[in-house]
């Protein structure tokens, strides 16, 4: 049996698909797909972001995985390869929280929840011609469940660059996991809604193994792709000990609570955290205590960048424009914070409501969801009618706040002096900023590719 797995691209507003030629790290779902796959199956991985989507090889089953606005061209992938005559599973987080027609309108079987315990029944299924639709996985499986990867199954990784270019070893991130789900409650986060504020770490004697599993090909560069790997403070104090001697540097997600234990930063700068993604999500406190994000409390924002600087951790802040409680005087507010706080890069989102999240079902209750198109729901479009500004007024402060945050000015302002560690690292950020800075002189409008 032949078993094709892909990860989808998505569309752009101009109605071409999003591609490039290289990405900074790869994801994990298809690699650890093909792991949990029963022997007897010939695996082939595809990632659309580099190559193209249809191909002509004649699969038994194709398993699409989607999140956000690749849903659309995940269904359309679907219907592709069953009009073929392949039988066709979806899974992602989208699958699993959207109602299942809208799924199976596409797929002769789609996954809900975790894979690992319900891959191998529908792939049994299906080869033997049947299917039970959904196949819902009704329990979180043990961290230790979740299989390692075999790093030559990373489709984004370009080996021939890697092996000659010490740019290129620099740039790319290897991706790896130390746990899944997230305890907090904050009511916009697809995240916590999917893993129903669970939350589960891997052995660090797992995390060390796929750790020294990188080192052993060349990589020193690793990118946790956790939700939040400080969810559990003291597991994490607990992993980042075992850090100290492996001489990595690492990147990933994590909440602005890592800056309020000091023990748990020191040893994360330590271990290597060179930096980190922080959704910071409003400089005011009435704005986050709507969204069920009281804890990060922005009196103490200022403080916590400081010792994330002080320690050589970049920051790259998330911060949402369009929330209930802002007006339009959000938009100087928040870059002047930005800029004061030096702030190495932003990505700014409008309110998007995902399909299960208690803010989607408020949006709908009260009928302010503009745009059901899932297409959309990308970084900048707007889906949800604003309460303290116009739609206009939202659309052009969002691009304007990009377009200040990454002028000349602001990147001089925030970058320099550069701090008392990384300097290497931190010459990287200056030329991200200086290409985004570009980028958008280019594409004014084009925020939703920042990545």
């Amino acid at each position: 049996m032949r078993l094709l797995l892909i990860s989808p691209t998505h569309y752009l507003r101009d109605g071409s698909l999003l591609k490039t030629t290289q990405y900074w790290t790869s994801g994990l779902t298809l690699p650890t797909l093909k792991a949990l796959t029963p022997a007897g199956w010939e695996v082939r991985l595809l990632e659309e972001l580099l190559e193209p989507g249809e191909i002509d090889w004649p699969a038994d089953v194709v398993g699409i995985t989607a999140m956000g606005p690749q849903i659309v061209r995940a269904y359309e992938l679907a219907d592709l390869y069953r009009a073929r005559g392949s039988k066709v599973v979806l899974g992602g987080a989208w699958v699993s929280l959207a109602p299942a027609e809208a799924s199976l309108a596409h797929a002769d079987a789609i996954v809900t929840g975790e894979a690992e315990a319900v891959w191998r029944e529908c792939l049994e299924d299906l080869a033997a011609g049947r299917s039970k639709g959904v196949y819902r996985a009704e329990r979180w499986v043990e961290p230790d469940e979740i299989p390692s990867v075999d790093l030559h199954d990373l489709q984004i990784v370009d080996w021939s660059r890697f092996r000659r270019s010490p740019f290129y070893r620099s740039y790319f991130h290897w991706p790896l996991i130390f746990s899944r789900g997230c305890p907090l409650p904050c009511s916009y986060c697809a995240v916590q809604t999917f893993y129903k504020r669970s939350y589960r770490t891997r052995s660090v004697e797992r995390v060390l193994d796929d750790v020294r599993r990188i080192k052993a090909i060349g990589g020193r560069n690793l990118l946790f792709l956790d939700d939040n790997p400080i969810g559990d403070p003291e597991a994490a104090k607990e992993l980042f000990r075992a850090l100290l001697p492996e001489g990595i540097r690492w990147t990933s997600q994590c909440t602005i609570e890592i800056a309020r234990d000091p023990e748990l930063l020191d040893l994360a700068a330590r271990s290597g955290c060179v930096s980190l993604s922080i959704g910071l999500e409003s400089i005011d406190a009435y704005v986050l205590k709507r969204i069920r994000k009281g804890f990060n409390r922005p009196d103490r924002y200022a403080e916590d960048l400081r010792a994330l600087r002080a320690r050589g951790i970049q920051v790259i802040a998330l911060v949402m424009l369009g929330l209930d409680g802002q007006d339009a005087g959000v938009f100087d507010r928040t870059v002047s914070f930005l800029r004061a706080n030096k702030v190495s890069l932003v990505k700014f989102f409008t309110p998007a409501p995902y399909p299960g999240t208690d803010f989607h079902e408020r949006m709908v209750a009260s009928g302010r969801l503009k745009d059901q198109d899932w297409s959309h729901y990308d970084y900048g479009s707007l889906l949800v009618e604003p309460t303290g500004m116009s739609p206009d007024q939202l659309r052009d402060g969002f691009d304007e706040a990009y377009r200040r945050f990454y002028s000349l000015g602001s990147i001089a302002n925030r970058m320099l002096p550069p701090p008392p560690r990384n300097w290497g690292r931190h010459a990287g950020y200056v030329v991200a900023n200086l290409k985004s800075h570009l980028f958008l002189r280019r594409n004014p409008v084009a925020w939703g590719t920042i990545s």
